[in-house]
């Protein structure tokens, strides 16, 4: 019985969200092997990405049980970038999209004070979230299809520049901040955007726990900082991306957030070879 209530639930909240009327803002379709990487379409498209972000955000990350669906106001408004295993049939990876041309709704906006941040950087502006990919796929050729498909986006957008939540999961004040310095000692951190938290968000006794490592991290430390970034995050990072500020702490998923930047012009220029980018 209470599957059903919480099964009619979601439809209301579906309807009251209007993904019933979602259309593609870009449509884009890539075939590579036995692979697709599109932007969804369709609203059971877009339902089944947030049935693949429930397995990831909720039942991995906060040991939730049953099934359920991950979505929010923003859905509607943005854009989904999904990759299809074709012999499967089925979505194995997501990440939502949110070209500024097309809507100047903001989810990083709730976690980030991002005016500066718009007032001093030239758009269109590409803000990426809720990037998740399925347990059984998690490799570096998947993750680099999803970038394939940022760039082919980014083309197609007139996009300059990406921005959006990493997330980590990690919940405590020491494994941000140690995570944090190891960042800043990588040279990964930068001083140009003007950004930090907003107060909601703010995490409690991180700035005491940075204070604490700016003395210097151990080897041991540092191995530890480097185990508790994912790849997603590392392969973000590789190919130019920077950090803007110390991480956002969200409560609702017990992770953190690190408000993350790259430039058009500041990939390498074998990287923007690599994934297609025009200049």
């Amino acid at each position: 019985m209470m599957a059903l209530v919480d099964q009619l639930k979601q439809t209301t909240q579906l309807r009251w969200n209007r993904v019933h009327k979602f259309k593609a803002k870009i449509n884009m379709n890539i075939e590579v092997g036995s692979y697709v990487i599109k932007t969804a379409e369709t609203p059971e498209e877009l339902i089944e990405s947030f049935r693949l972000r429930h397995e990831v955000f909720n039942q991995e990350f906060r040991g939730m049980t049953g099934a359920g669906l991950d979505f929010d106001k923003f859905d509607y408004y943005f854009d989904h970038l999904i990759i299809v295993h074709k012999e499967l049939k089925k979505i194995i990876g997501t990440y939502r999209v949110n070209c500024s041309t097309f809507s100047k709704e903001s989810y990083t906006a709730l976690e980030f004070e991002l005016q500066n941040f718009f007032r001093e950087n030239d758009g269109p502006f590409l803000e990426l979230g809720r990037a998740c990919i399925h347990k059984d796929f998690r490799k570096g050729s998947i993750i680099s299809l999803l970038w394939r498909g940022i760039a082919e986006y980014m083309n197609l957008s007139g996009t300059k520049v990406l921005f959006g939540c990493s997330s980590l999961k990690i919940n405590s004040p020491r494994e941000a901040a140690l995570t944090h310095k190891y960042l800043v000692d990588q040279g990964l951190v930068s001083q140009k955007y003007p950004c930090k938290p907003t107060k909601k968000f703010t995490m409690p006794d991180f700035k005491n726990w940075f204070e604490y490592f700016d003395k210097g991290l151990t080897e041991e430390q540092s191995a530890e900082a480097q185990d508790l970034i994912p790849s997603l995050l590392k392969s973000y990072l590789k190919l130019g991306a920077q950090v803007a500020c110390e991480p956002a702490f969200d409560e609702d998923f017990d992770c953190i957030d690190l408000l993350t930047v790259l430039r058009k012009e500041d990939l390498a220029q074998s990287l923007a070879s690599r994934f297609s980018l025009a200049k």
